[in-house]
């Protein structure tokens, strides 16, 4: 079964370089291709399955908190503010506090970067405890706006080199992946490039990963420009085939939170097979989770089955794009706009990936599922222990 996996993004810069060209909003949220830069590395985090980000946001926050709220695309979303600046070493200090990961994802807000987040694990993951960071590298050619880094046959990032023009060289690529405790012995307030990782680095304490993919940083007005062509062709709308969870992917055991009593239903399965083969069509799971409000298990027990269901479609062929969920029951918790038959996480699926309702489908196995779909428009058909099944997986 996968980690939990966790990511810490810096968008809390005030973007100087840029505030020209985009003078109304923070740096993070620039639009590039119709949407707000932040949001392709949020749909990045999303399709390799983060269950969480925390934000570490400052200059006009309220545009990224507005934005994205507390969950995008079943992702939860905390936010960690600057009031005064910390800079990068500060922010992630402060972030990492709210992380429950051994090992933590950091991104910078205004850099986009094709790369392969399971190899950055895997080093991670054979590294002695002397290692507390593993860096994402990036080799350029003809540059001169970033320092250079040095890595030997090993893989262990050995040296770092100031600004100067280079016909090629491998650079910082701004990803990294920390030790949630490395952090612990600095200051409230550094940098975390040039008064932690340059100063450990002689001690064997980082990794590095090249990446071959995609780069870039839109910090300055040329890139941003660039951005807008690069990344035009990951701004996609698309169209949803929505699944309820129990009673419809697997069968309604009565609050299943225990991996080892998911059953799946076959009819189900071949049904989100055929749209997971589909590039038009995105999966996704919107689920009542009643079980939560009522202190039956908890979120993190919820995510841990999902990741497990997640785990077992992958090996019939499903992948599942994303989970939304609702925490709550109107006995327990008040009411609420999540909850089937209200429509809440049917909407917010549509909104996260652009989809329009026409081009989408909602497959259940209650009247609630029923009404949602009506509610948001959406087509509905009958699917699971609503049609008369008797095998299951």
């Amino acid at each position: 079964m996968r980690p939990y996996r966790e990511a810490i993004v810096l968008a809390g810069g005030f973007g100087t370089r840029l505030a020209h060209v985009v003078p109304d909003v923070c740096k993070p949220m620039a639009p590039v291709a119709g949407r707000p830069f932040l949001r392709f590395i949020m749909d990045q985090l999303a399709a390799f399955g983060f269950d969480r980000v925390v934000v570490a946001d400052g200059y006009r926050r309220e545009q990224i908190e507005d934005f994205f709220g507390p969950a995008y695309r079943g992702m939860a979303i905390e936010y960690s503010p600057e009031d005064t600046p910390l800079f990068t070493g500060g922010a992630v200090k402060r972030a990492l506090g709210r992380c429950k990961s051994d090992w933590v994802f950091v991104l910078n807000g205004d850099t986009w970067l094709d790369f392969d987040f399971a190899a950055m694990e895997a080093a991670a993951c054979d590294a002695p405890d002397s290692v507390s960071a593993v860096i994402a590298v990036k080799r350029m050619r003809g540059f001169e706006r970033y320092g250079t880094v040095d890595v030997d046959a090993c893989g262990s990032l050995t040296a770092f080199h100031e600004k100067r023009p280079c016909e090629e060289g491998l650079i910082n690529a701004g990803v990294y992946l920390l030790r949630r405790d490395a952090l612990d012995d600095m200051p409230e307030k550094f940098s975390l490039e040039s008064d932690y990782f340059e100063c450990v680095v002689g001690d064997g304490a980082l990794r590095a990963v090249e990446c071959a993919g995609g780069f870039i940083d839109i910090g300055v007005p040329e890139d941003y420009e660039l951005a807008q062509t690069m990344l035009a062709p990951l701004a996609k709308s698309w169209r949803l085939a929505m699944f309820d969870r129990d009673g419809t992917i697997n069968v309604d055991t009565g609050h299943l939170h225990e991996p080892e009593k998911l059953e799946l239903i076959p009819s189900t399965v071949d049904i989100m097979r055929g749209y997971s083969d589909d590039p038009d069509y995105k999966v996704v799971v919107v689920t009542n989770q009643a079980g939560i409000a009522k202190g039956l298990y908890t979120e993190a027990d919820m995510r841990n089955l999902h990741r497990y269901m997640e785990d077992e479609l992958e090996k019939l062929g499903v992948h599942v794009d994303a989970w939304y969920f609702c925490p709550h029951h109107p006995d327990y918790t008040g009411p609420c706009e999540c909850r089937k038959p209200a429509p809440g996480m049917l909407l917010a699926a549509m909104r996260d990936f652009d989809a329009n309702s026409t081009g989408c489908v909602m497959f259940g196995d209650k009247t609630s599922d029923e009404v949602a779909a009506k509610a948001a428009c959406v087509a509905f058909e009958w699917a699971g222990e609503a049609l008369s099944f008797d095998k299951h997986i």
